[in-house]
């Protein structure tokens, strides 16, 4: 009696196994048969005050000038490459404790998947703690000409 009761749990363990593979699209060992969703971005509605916001009047952000000065910034005082990583593609070390992961910034779901006025939005406010929130924290001492700086930089990674 004591055997037909180890094997009646021994067989609900093995099929609830199952099910959770199946319904995880695994075959059993533990690895996903299913293609790998793609990553979102997070929180694509901007706030009114930064709704259609564009680089100011006059301001360059294909200019070899400002993508130098963004790149500075992302590598030092504005601390992006902490997440992001050297190149921007989400692989930093500080971002790897963090879920969800940094976004891969040269991405073409990224580039072409947010505007400018979320760019903006993101790099000076951040994402902590929100609905979908990150551990971005946003660049609250730049200014305004660092930011679109920054914004420049980060659209120069675009398919590198």
């Amino acid at each position: 009696m004591k055997n037909m009761k180890n094997l009646a749990i021994l067989c609900a363990v093995l099929c609830l196994a199952a099910i959770t593979a199946a319904a995880c699209g695994g075959d059993g060992d533990g690895k996903s048969n299913a293609p790998a969703k793609p990553k979102t971005i997070l929180r694509k509605s901007v706030p009114a005050e930064f709704k259609g916001k564009k680089a100011p009047d006059g301001f360059d952000m294909t200019a070899k000038a400002n993508i130098e000065a963004g790149d500075k910034l992302f590598h030092g005082e504005a601390l992006c490459k902490t997440c992001h990583g050297e190149g921007g593609k989400g692989d930093g070390d500080a971002g790897k404790a963090l879920d969800p992961k940094p976004t891969d910034l040269t991405s073409a779901e990224f580039q072409t998947g947010v505007e400018d006025d979320y760019i903006h939005w993101r790099i000076k406010t951040g994402n902590v703690g929100g609905p979908a929130g990150s551990g971005m924290t946003g660049f609250t001492a730049g200014t305004e000409e660092q930011i679109w700086q920054l914004l420049s930089y980060v659209r120069s990674l675009k398919g590198k």
